[in-house]
């Protein structure tokens, strides 16, 4: 069996991209819901229904946190469709969740997998923070933390901040102030290497295949954000950190360095990171990575059925 993992997700249309790649690259535990993309049902639908669609009906659903620890936020169906989907009106799904809480869940899997588990956080980090917070031996249970948030200066929710970390700063907070090994995927990595640009999208297109019918329903709608964002093709956060996770080979450039969250004011969600100073370190933050290697090993998987 491959690497054990549990994807925490508020699942959207990347997401579910990020839950077939977990699927195909690692020995996939389990989906913890949080708060964020989109209300917070239709997130659930959405990896039920994903689930199902990919033959993985058997990998368990764990709802989560249906709001941040501490403050306001607003879910951005702009991005990703009313429903998360692109408004495809698919489906209802068969599957249902766990009735096990999200936070035990991972407590509960950290333990049966102890120095095994990796996390791979694609989500506000809210799930996780409280598992933390119940039981903070969890920190040296949990292999590795693979996290998707933050920006360096190209905040994508305020001009400060990246969305997974503005929506749970304190979250956010916690965790890297947990002391798990950590890698940060920042938002300026995906946009730089996990866009899927028009000659790629018009390959999915053209594929004919189940996955990549899927790909294309579910990302119309981010595709056309973040062409609107001044990006060539669809952004993909998420389904890039994944990749990441699974082949470090990779990630070309990173650098361990000390990472703080600001909580408060106009810069609340803002990664704040200190590039000179050699204590204190408690991230990997990668840099630069190899888009292509993401986007051939994603054509792969979708052309699979």
């Amino acid at each position: 069996m491959g690497r054990k993992v549990i994807l925490d997700s508020d699942t959207a249309s990347d997401d579910t991209i990020a839950i077939l790649l977990s699927s195909r690259l690692f020995d996939l535990l389990g989906v913890t819901i949080v708060a964020g993309n989109v209300d917070y049902d239709s997130q659930v639908k959405n990896c039920l229904f994903s689930l199902e669609y990919f033959g993985c009906s058997d990998v368990p659903v764990f709802l989560g946190s249906k709001r941040p620890i501490m403050g306001q936020w607003r879910t951005v169906p702009e991005v990703h469709g009313k429903n998360g989907l692109g408004d495809w009106d698919y489906p209802e799904p068969k599957k249902i969740p766990e009735k096990e809480d999200a936070v035990d869940a991972i407590l509960r899997l950290s333990r049966e997998y102890d120095g095994e588990l990796e996390v791979l956080a694609i989500s506000p980090l809210t799930n996780l923070a409280l598992a933390y917070l119940k039981d903070p031996s969890i920190a040296t249970r949990v292999k590795k933390v693979w996290i998707m948030g933050g920006a360096f200066s190209r905040g994508n929710t305020t001009p400060f901040a990246e969305f997974n970390f503005w929506v749970d700063p304190e979250a956010a907070k916690i965790v890297l102030d947990a002391g798990f090994d950590v890698t940060i995927v920042p938002w300026e990595v995906t946009e730089e290497y996990g866009v899927i640009d028009t000659e790629t999208w018009k390959k999915i297109e053209t594929m004919g295949t189940k996955l990549s019918e899927f790909f294309v329903r579910a990302n119309r709608t981010l595709r056309d954000f973040s062409i609107s964002q001044g990006n060539p093709g669809s952004v993909h956060p998420d389904s890039l950190t994944v990749y990441l996770a699974y082949d470090n080979s990779s990630v070309i450039e990173s650098r361990r360095l000390r990472v703080d969250i600001e909580t408060c004011s106009k810069t609340r969600g803002g990664m704040i990171v200190d590039w000179y100073s050699k204590e204190n370190a408690n991230a990997e933050v990668v840099l630069k990575a190899d888009g292509k290697k993401f986007r051939d090993a994603l054509l792969s998987i979708l052309s699979s059925f």
